[in-house]
């Protein structure tokens, strides 16, 4: 179960099969040089680039910091992928499923993991959740949350996890899949109690402008049906992502997505971060003096704990 475990899968072990997408039970590389924020910097507002780089080298320090496992199979697609982080020494322990943004096209859970710091530190799992992305649809990466939310409920007491302490949370079209997983009647959900809060950050709810397919049945604002006890709903005010794009659309899908809860008769606690792009609002839920941690800290453990 940690990177003591004889049992892990190394990554490190040379395996033929480890970057070959096209294997079935294939692991896919954390590279994001092929990614298309990576490759396009002038396209955007925010430091893509620099985020991802930066990603990858404090990795290294939440994996000598903390226990883990890597390269977790949670489906046969190469992209179906958790990584977990954890403490040690402990029963009961709230969990996080962090669901990474990229249009539904690109990022890693490796490219996530050092968001685990500062919740494990807490006493928190972290569980880093990939899914299918492009050409697979954004409903394949729909099924692919419900998923990793299933395996999540089913494996958390072997990290000292409590199966009934769940936070789903996910930034951009994360945000979007955590919102989908927990809060529509697109699948079961998993059994009653046991995905306790929801944290939506930078979400897409209402995809009909973006043109995508079966835009109404993959936007949650339309289509609310239940939520769990706790919901943060976040957002930069304005928020620049890509520039030719309007600078408020994540802004507005953010309140959209708190309009909806209410009107469902299921309201929740909103963020905004004031003037912050794209990338600021993702790394917001990792920094402890950022309102958003303090929001998600409180719908993770509970209201009797301060951050």
């Amino acid at each position: 179960m940690t990177h003591n475990d004889p049992t892990h899968h190394d990554p490190t072990h040379h395996d033929p099969t480890h970057n070959d997408p096209t294997h079935h039970d294939a692991v896919r590389a954390a590279d994001p040089t092929e990614f298309f924020t990576y490759q396009h910097p002038d396209e955007y507002f925010p430091d893509w680039r620099g985020f991802y780089q930066y990603a990858l080298r404090r990795r290294a320090d939440v994996r000598e910091g903390f226990a883990h496992e890597l390269d977790i199979k949670y489906g046969s697609d190469p992209h179906q992928l958790l990584n977990v982080y954890h403490p040690t020494g402990v029963t009961g322990a709230p969990v996080i499923g962090y669901f990474h943004g990229g249009r539904w096209r690109e990022g890693h859970p490796a490219c996530y993991d050092h968001f685990a710091d500062p919740w494990v530190r807490a006493g928190a799992v972290f569980v880093s959740c990939g899914y299918r992305l492009d050409p697979h649809t954004i409903a394949d990466a729909v099924d692919d949350a419900v998923s990793a939310v299933a395996w999540i409920a089913a494996n958390a007491d072997r990290y000292g996890g409590d199966p009934n302490r769940i936070t789903v949370a996910g930034h951009s079209s994360g945000g979007h899949l955590a919102a989908m997983a927990t809060m529509t009647d697109w699948a079961p959900p998993v059994p009653a109690g046991t995905v306790v809060g929801a944290v939506c950050m930078s979400a897409p709810v209402d995809l009909r402008s973006r043109l995508v397919p079966d835009a109404e049945r993959v936007s949650p604002a339309l289509r609310i049906t239940r939520a769990p006890a706790s919901v943060v709903v976040s957002f930069g005010d304005p928020e620049p992502n890509k520039r030719s794009e309007d600078d408020h659309y994540l802004t507005d899908q953010g309140k959209l997505l708190a309009k909806a809860l209410a009107d469902a008769g299921l309201p929740a606690t909103t963020v905004s971060l004031g003037p912050a792009d794209h990338v600021a609002t993702a790394a917001a839920f990792a920094d402890p003096t950022s309102p958003l941690f303090a929001a998600a800290h409180t719908a993770v453990f509970g209201p009797s704990q301060d951050p």
